[in-house]
C-alpha cells in the first residue's frame, strides 16, 4: 500500500494521493496566485508580508519553496493580463508591475507577458505624446512628465525616437480631422517638435509634417494672409511683380479635353448583270461627321500658385491662367479641373495628389 504524495500518510489499495490532499493543494494554488496577483497590482506591498502569507497557505496545501516560487510568477502573469484586460496600461500600473517583477527575479514564459507589458507601456506613451503634442494649457508640464517616463520603457534611443515620432503623426491626423489646423494646435505640435528634438525628416516619413504645414497654410488664407511656408528657388514661373508664389507642385499630370472628329458613312445600290459573268451595280455613298471629347495626358511639369495665376512648366505644355478667369473649379480626389471663361474653353485637370488642398488653395486664394 503506497503512501500519499502530499501527507504521507497510507493512501489505502492502488492509491497514490488522498482525495481530500490533492483538493487541499488545487484550493490552496489558486489562493497562492491570487495571494500574488493581487500584491503585484497593490501600490507599496511588502515582500516581506507576501512571502509569510504564501508560507501559511503552502503548509496546509503541501507546497515547497518552489511551488511558493512558481505561485508567484503565475500571480505576476495573471496581474499583467488583468491590468491589460482594459485596453490601457497607467504610468501606476506599468511601475508596481515592473518592480514585482524585479524584486522576484520573474522570468517571461511563453505567453510572452513581459513583452505585452512592453507594448502595452509603449502605446501608453503614444498615447500621452499624443495628447502632450496637443495640449495647449499646461502642455510643457505634459511634455516633461513624458520625458521623465521614457527611461522606464528600457528601449533603445532609435525605438524612442520612432515612438515620439509615430505618436507625433497621430496627433497631426487628429488635428486635421476637422480639416483645420488651428493656431494653437500648430503651436503645440512644433513646441512638441522642438522639446524631443525631433527634424521633419523624423516625422515627415508618410507626410504627417506636408500635412501640417498645408493646413496652416489653408487657415492663413482663410483669414485674409498670403502664406509664404514653402521655400522654393529656382522655379521656372516668369512670375510678375505684384504677385507672390504661394505653393509649388512637382510631378503634376496635366489632362485636356479634346475633341475628335470621324466622317462615317454607308455605300447602298443593287447588282444588275450585264452579261455572262458580268454585273454592274451602281451605289450612292452617304457620310455623316461625328464628334466627341475625351481626355487625354497632354504632359508632366510644375504646377505653381500664386496670388493672381495658376501656371504650369513642362515639357510640352507652357502656360499661366489667370484666377479671375476662371469661371470653374471641380474638385477631385487627387487634383483638381477649371473651366476658363471662355467661348472656346475645354476642361483642363491637374492631378497633384491632394484634391482638398489644392481646392481649398485655389479657392481660398481667388476669394482674397
Amino acid at each position: 500500500m503506497a503512501d500519499c504524495k502530499h501527507c504521507g500518510n497510507k493512501a489505502g489499495f492502488l492509491r497514490r494521493v488522498h482525495g481530500e490532499c490533492q483538493s487541499a493543494r488545487d484550493r490552496g494554488w489558486q489562493e497562492m496566485v491570487a495571494t500574488a496577483a493581487q500584491a503585484a497590482a497593490a501600490p507599496g506591498f511588502s515582500q516581506t508580508q507576501l512571502r509569510r502569507d504564501l508560507l501559511d497557505i503552502a503548509k496546509r496545501s503541501f507546497f515547497d519553496g518552489e511551488g511558493i516560487n512558481a505561485a508567484i510568477a503565475e500571480g505576476w502573469h495573471r496581474a499583467v493580463a488583468d491590468s491589460l484586460s482594459d485596453g490601457i496600461l497607467t504610468q501606476d500600473e506599468e511601475a508596481r508591475l515592473r518592480d514585482f517583477r524585479d524584486k522576484f527575479a520573474i522570468e517571461d514564459r511563453r505567453d510572452n507577458a513581459a513583452a505585452a507589458l512592453e507594448r502595452a507601456a509603449q502605446d501608453r506613451v503614444m498615447l500621452d505624446a499624443r495628447l502632450a503634442a496637443l495640449a495647449v494649457t499646461g502642455g510643457q508640464a505634459h511634455l516633461d512628465s513624458l520625458s521623465q517616463t521614457l527611461p522606464s520603457l528600457n528601449i533603445t534611443p532609435g525605438e524612442e525616437r520612432r515612438l515620439l515620432a509615430q505618436a507625433w503623426e497621430a496627433a497631426v491626423e487628429g488635428s486635421l480631422e476637422d480639416g483645420v489646423l488651428s493656431l494653437d494646435e500648430e503651436a503645440a505640435l512644433i513646441r512638441y517638435l522642438t522639446h524631443f528634438n525631433l527634424t521633419v525628416a523624423d516625422v515627415d516619413g508618410n507626410g504627417a509634417h506636408h500635412n501640417m504645414v498645408k493646413s496652416a497654410v489653408i487657415r492663413e488664407l482663410a483669414e485674409g494672409t498670403v502664406p509664404q511656408r514653402q521655400k522654393v528657388s529656382g522655379h521656372p514661373f516668369n512670375l510678375l511683380k505684384s504677385e507672390k508664389l504661394v505653393w509649388v507642385f512637382d510631378g503634376v499630370d496635366y489632362i485636356e479635353t479634346k475633341t475628335r472628329r470621324e466622317r462615317r458613312g454607308t455605300s447602298h445600290g443593287v447588282s444588275i448583270r450585264v452579261a455572262r459573268g458580268l454585273y454592274y451595280r451602281p451605289s450612292t455613298f452617304r457620310s455623316q461627321l461625328h464628334e466627341w471629347e475625351e481626355s487625354v495626358h497632354a504632359d508632366t511639369g510644375i504646377l505653381g500658385v500664386t496670388t493672381k495665376h495658376i501656371y504650369f512648366h513642362g515639357p510640352k505644355k507652357r502656360f499661366r491662367v489667370r484666377l479671375d478667369k476662371i469661371v470653374s473649379f471641380d474638385p477631385y480626389n487627387d487634383g483638381i479641373g477649371i473651366m476658363r471663361d471662355a467661348l472656346s474653353a475645354k476642361p483642363q485637370v491637374f492631378i497633384v495628389g491632394d484634391g482638398w488642398f489644392i481646392y481649398n488653395l485655389v479657392t481660398n486664394i481667388s476669394s482674397l
